[in-house]
């Protein structure tokens, strides 16, 4: 403190300070709570698009699909539309909660209407439908002392650049992949992105001071002539952008990449400008009119005959709102009818805004209509039967909630499977496949197991028995015993025996029709249909009074529906009733022998479900704690007189591609609900275990003690690969300083961890001396950054760190020389060439890309070795 000065004046002027910095965060944090109260459902909107835009790894690809399409990209027009339309619903809806709610006493300053669009200004309507069309606005009182909250007001404009931002926040992650960049780059990258987000947020409150200033000053004419004429360039520069993307064949590259990001970010300034300029709109169009530039004169005298007239104006949300409807009605009737879908990613987006247009919609009525009546009421103009139609709409609202409380625990047949006549005596019994077992040539037997994982898996999966059957020149399906899968994998496998029944035994003609349907069958788009089932019918379907036995189906049964069309190259609109073992038994019969099939699924009783296509003599020996869903029996209500039944083919197929919450439990009829049995073993390897230690230990089976028994695993897991990489290439133990973690979380991800039991049977297998496990992965880039979240913590010793990343960037450096051949780093054109491959997620959408990445890493020189192996195995 300088010797001249008072200390009490000092502490005054300190206090002073310290109160002006309360009183300052004091009003922020009130900004903030109304800004919250009356925008709540906007912003969880935002948030759970954030998630399933960035945290589910499918909506990657799926974005990498919708830039990969030849022509005009209608699909990421859609997208783009939709994400401008969330912009200035869920931004505009809130003000109509901040005034009505009396939010900031804003209520006496303001006066609402009710008003017909139509009416007067539009066309007449045929039986004057403008009468059943009205919209609610309000207005502020003139000369009133009311006082705007701007903190408030800046914020609730934000929510429109905010999912703009969560919009190129998914685009970056979607390509970032591609960069190669390092941590600290990567790091970098994303702050950056954040940091120029508030720009446009910026740019709009200096550009408001500005407005409002020349407000006072009575001199609004330069400003807004200025202000004209930058909308019209940003507008301009944005249409030769969107254009560009929905034409430019090569947006999966890094041109393409930064022509997106700079369209989408150009999309924040036209909302700001849009926001600000709105209601300016015959200001502007009267300044212009002086200009001689007509172009954009007749450009925003076109925005002020649509749009100025707040009544016009709200049309526009009803609008979009009809035509997310017309995506959804449509999309929907394709899936029914098992046709080829859009990209998902503009229907995910439809939903959304079709569900938060009808409850922000219902609030606002609520809102703006009670304040009406209170308006009404305090002059006596309130009409008769004005109140009883209020309470008729409430009351309604109130029986449609409850319909909806009581579907929730009623009965439902929505995921309901049919059950099919059995005949047990046309099965082929497990003493007949034993006997065709035991005459097996060579010294070699297999059995094979897949890995669970969506369609990646199942892709994969296909592609490597493709790949096998050509190296072995079909041998290897008659020297396997059993094949057997969970989830994606399992679906792999049993498409491939679909495949099988239609292979005539000629090589070469085999392989060209395995090549062109196993295209087909990873090439389907399964992820829209799930999208307009999962957000619209299913759901609908179980609420009481919907859930009845109707001829509709669940997704899983026109997913599989597709599935079929693909494997028999049909266009049938319903699924095969042919059973299990009989389908099986065809392809039996037709090679004169193929591997026994074992489909594995959950039973929310912990035991598994399991469908093997052989007819066990005891099935509790072979398959422990399990139940057997081939062969299943129904009542005639009185609990005798069983009739045999057993499932459809791809009906039991469907029970094991049912991943939890996003695909729903199969509801077998007397027997309950089976989930996908990721939920136990992920990897179909218990089921090969099991039907080995059953055979092994017969004694009048000794087929084993001369043959060399082989087991393959089919993975696809990144998990797994890098935990097998790290084994490879890092021979010391990896120190780390581990996170610290909740014990709910903990407890959480122990649970939700599917490799428990698949590490234990893989392990068990490896270390079994008469087994010899093989093991496929499917190769993935690995970072450090990927190594210490598989760790949960960080590596202690730096050396090691340094040491480590080394090897993995050749290690990736490899895989990019497989997957993107002539993009290297030497490739003077790599800024405009498009990428070949985009690794595939866990998905049921592969890209263009993905798939070609699953054929070339199928040269890696791992699998090579692996296929080597197996075909010499096979040969001796």
């Amino acid at each position: 403190m300088p010797n001249d000065q008072n200390p009490k004046s000092f502490w005054k002027k300190a206090g002073l300070i310290l109160s002006n910095v309360i009183t300052y965060l004091s009003g922020v944090f009130a900004s903030v709570v109304k800004f919250t109260k009356a925008s709540i459902l906007s912003l969880i909107i935002i948030v759970i698009v954030l998630l399933l835009l960035t945290k589910m790894d499918q909506a990657f690809t799926m974005f990498v699909d919708l830039i990969e399409v030849k022509g005009i990209k209608w699909g990421l027009f859609f997208s783009f539309f939709m994400i401008n339309a969330l912009a200035l619903a869920l931004s505009h809806y809130p003000i109509y909660n901040y005034y009505a709610a009396n939010l900031n006493n804003s209520s006496k300053f303001t006066i609402w209407e009710e008003l017909y669009p139509f009416k007067g200004t539009w066309p007449k309507f045929p039986f004057k439908f403008y009468k059943f069309f009205k919209v609610f606005i309000f207005h502020e009182k003139t000369g009133g002392t009311y006082k705007k909250d701007d903190r408030a007001h800046y914020l609730r404009y934000s929510i429109g650049l905010l999912i703009h931002a969560v919009w190129i926040f998914f685009i970056i992650k979607t390509f970032l992949p591609k960069f190669n960049l390092t941590e600290a780059q990567a790091t970098t990258t994303i702050w950056i992105f954040w940091a120029l987000c508030f720009v446009p947020l910026l740019h709009y409150i200096y550009l408001r001071r500005a407005v409002n200033k020349a407000k006072k000053d009575s001199n609004t004419t330069g400003i807004y002539k200025r202000l004209a004429y930058r909308f019209s360039l940003l507008l301009t520069v944005t249409f030769i952008l969107v254009i560009t993307c929905l034409v430019y064949d090569a947006m999966f590259s890094r041109i393409g990449f930064f022509i997106l990001v700079l369209t989408c970010y150009l999309f924040m300034f036209n909302y700001l400008y849009f926001r600000l300029l709105r209601t300016k709109l015959a200001d502007i169009t009267d300044i212009l009119k002086q200009s001689g530039f007509k172009p954009v004169l007749w450009g925003m005298q076109l925005l002020k005959y649509l749009l100025y007239r707040s009544e016009h104006y709200l049309l526009l949300f009803s609008f979009n709102f009809l035509f997310s409807i017309t995506i959804i009605i449509w999309t929907t009737i394709m899936a029914l009818q098992v046709g080829d879908l859009p990209n998902g990613t503009p229907i995910l987006l439809a939903f959304f805004y079709a569900y938060y247009f009808i409850i922000a919609a219902i609030g606002k009525f609520f809102f703006a209509y009670n304040k009406i009546r209170e308006q009404k009421s305090k002059k006596n103009t309130l009409p008769d039967g004005h109140s009883v139609r209020f309470k008729i709409l409430c009351v309604s609202l109130f029986l449609i909630l409850l319909l909806f409380i009581i579907g929730m625990f009623t009965e439902t047949h929505t995921h309901e499977l049919d059950l099919v006549n059995r005949n047990n005596t046309e099965d082929i019994t497990q003493d007949e496949f034993l006997s065709a077992v035991s005459k097996m040539d060579g010294n070699s037997v297999f059995f094979i197991a897949s890995h669970g994982g969506g369609l990646k898996s199942n892709a994969w999966t296909l592609h490597v028995l493709e790949k096998l059957h050509a190296e072995t020149h079909g041998k290897l399906m008659d020297r396997t015993v059993a094949l057997s899968g969970a989830s994606g994998g399992s679906l792999g496998l049993a498409l491939y025996t679909g495949l099988s029944k239609e292979l005539s035994g000629n090589l070469s003609s085999d392989m060209k029709l395995l090549k062109s349907r196993i295209d087909n069958i990873s090439e389907g788009n399964y992820t829209s249909s799930d999208l307009a089932f999962t957000f619209g019918l299913d759901s609908f379907r179980k609420l009481w009074l919907l859930n009845g036995d109707y001829s509709l189906r669940d997704r899983p049964y026109y997913a599989m529906m597709k599935y079929q069309n693909y494997v028999e190259d049909t266009r049938l609109t319903q699924l095969s009733k042919q059973p299990f073992r009989s389908f099986w038994k065809d392809v039996y019969k037709k090679h004169g022998y193929f591997p026994s099939l074992i489909m594995n699924t959950a039973s929310t009783t912990g035991r598994r479900g399991i469908l093997w296509s052989v007819k066990a003599n005891k099935f509790d020996s072979i398959f422990h704690f399990s139940e057997d869903l081939a062969e299943l029996e129904a009542y005639n209500g009185n609990g005798k007189n069983a009739i045999p039944k057993t499932l459809s083919y791809y009906e039991a197929v469907s029970t094991t591609n049912r991943f939890p919450v996003f695909s729903p439990a199969a509801k077998i009829p007397g027997y309950g609900h089976y989930i996908d049995a990721g939920a136990i073993d992920n990897s179909g390897m218990l089921g090969c275990l099991d039907l080995y230690l059953y055979l092994q230990a017969q004694n009048n089976f000794t087929f084993f003690q001369n043959k060399k028994v082989v087991f393959i695993e089919i993975i696809n897991s990144k998990t797994l690969y890098l935990d097998d990489l790290l084994k490879r290439i890092e021979k010391n133990r990896i120190e780390k300083d581990e996170n610290e973690t909740d014990n709910i979380i903990a407890d959480l991800q122990t649970a939700l961890n599917l490799d428990k039991i698949p590490g234990y049977v893989s392990d068990f297998v490896d270390g079994y001396s008469q087994i010899e496990l093989i093991k496929i992965f499917m190769p993935h880039k690995v970072t450090i950054g990927d190594v210490e979240d598989y760790l949960n913590g960080n590596m202690k010793n730096k050396e090691q760190r340094i040491e480590l990343n080394e090897k993995l960037i050749a290690h990736n450096n490899y895989l990019d020389s497989i997957t993107e051949a002539g993009h290297g780093s030497g490739d003077r054109n790599k800024f405009f060439k498009k990428w070949r491959t985009y690794e595939p997620t866990l998905s049921r959408h592969l890209s263009e890309s993905s798939l070609q990445f699953i054929e070339d890493v199928l040269d890696h020189e791992h699998i090579s070795e692996k296929m080597e192996r197996i075909k010499t195995l096979v040969g001796n």
